[in-house]
């Protein structure tokens, strides 16, 4: 099974900038200051990143949610008093793997990315075939009639399938992480030119928070030996996130500043608190680290290490969240 800590969610582009001329488009018309060719570009990138926020959300936590039950050998550990409830992916949130499936073709040509999304369809309609399978084995409780018989076989059939998933899925994320790169720094010119300071810092934060949890992934860090971070180097992107943060609340205290920009307000304050609520969870690792206090045995084995404070899972899940206020700002 795949064990990255850095599965947060991306970010999706250009209804932010367009929004502040958006009461000048007309529908089926790109809005004002996009062009047609720049808005199908969003438009496909974004359907890449919904395609990636699937992935990485709902169908990795129904992964974990299983793997950690029953492992992930070819054979399921079983416990004794056994109790479970399988997780499912609803219909409307895979509606996103044909969507993305059909840009593909589609220009601007993404190289690296569309031969990978045209290779995960079937691998990804294997794998949620195999979990809608399991999902109706265990809400009916089919264990109880058959000894665990078909349970053991839906099993054998989801490492397979996990693993012809893992495969492509890493080389999606890669590809997607390097176009996402490129994309908003382009977004962040934009806003920064066309005087757009709220967004501008918004979105500088999320980039400069992504960067911090890359800097643990790269450095390999989980909870499990969270006490092993370079804090020289996590420090160094701690501090500009800290800092874009910073800023950006205090721009925010300009109402007038907000009114110019047309942000809806509730919007950037659930952003905001958001943003906060990661930040903070960045300031708990350091906490831990500076008391030298490992993550406990009972928190390593449960099932809920992205709700344990001073840990990358637990940071990752609140920017996860932030992200997800980001792309709903408007």
């Amino acid at each position: 099974m795949r064990k990255l800590s850095f599965v947060i969610a991306i970010i999706m582009l250009g209804a932010m900038l367009s929004a502040c001329s958006a009461n000048t488009s007309t529908v089926g018309q790109a809005p004002a200051g996009v062009t047609s060719g720049e808005s199908k570009e969003i438009e496909k990138y974004n359907a890449y990143v919904r395609l990636n926020n699937l992935m990485t959300g709902r169908i990795n936590e129904v992964l974990v949610h299983y793997f950690e039950k029953f492992g992930v050998d070819t054979q399921p550990v079983i416990e004794e008093n056994f109790s479970f409830i399988m997780l499912g992916v609803a219909e409307t949130e895979r509606e996103v793997v044909d969507k993305a499936n059909g840009y593909t073709a589609s220009q601007p040509a993404f190289a690296n990315a569309d031969p990978l999304v045209i290779k995960l369809a079937p691998v990804l309609k294997d794998l949620l075939s195999v979990l809608d399978d399991m999902k109706a084995y265990y809400d009916t409780r089919g264990y109880v009639d058959d000894d665990f018989a078909k349970g053991k076989q839906l099993h054998t059939k989801l490492v397979s399938a996990n693993l012809a998933y893992e495969t492509v899925a890493n080389q999606y994320f890669t590809a997607l992480q390097k176009l996402g790169n490129e994309q908003r720094l382009a977004e962040l010119q934009k806003l920064k030119d066309a005087d757009q300071q709220i967004r501008y810092n918004a979105l500088k934060f999320m980039i400069d928070a992504e960067a911090t949890a890359i800097e643990m992934d790269e450095q390999g860090i989980t909870a499990s030996n969270v006490l092993q971070l370079d804090m020289t180097k996590f420090k160094a992107k701690y501090d500009i996130m800290t800092a874009d943060l910073s800023v950006l609340m205090t721009i925010l205290k300009d109402k007038e500043r907000i009114q110019k920009e047309g942000i809806n307000s509730f919007s950037i304050e659930s952003y905001v608190n958001s943003a906060t609520e990661a930040k903070a969870a960045a300031s708990k690792i350091i906490e831990r680290i500076n008391k030298k206090e490992p993550v406990s045995d009972s928190d390593l084995n449960g099932q809920f290490l992205n709700t344990t404070d001073g840990t990358p899972e637990n940071f990752n899940y609140l920017l996860s969240k932030a992200v997800e206020r980001f792309n709903e700002m408007n």
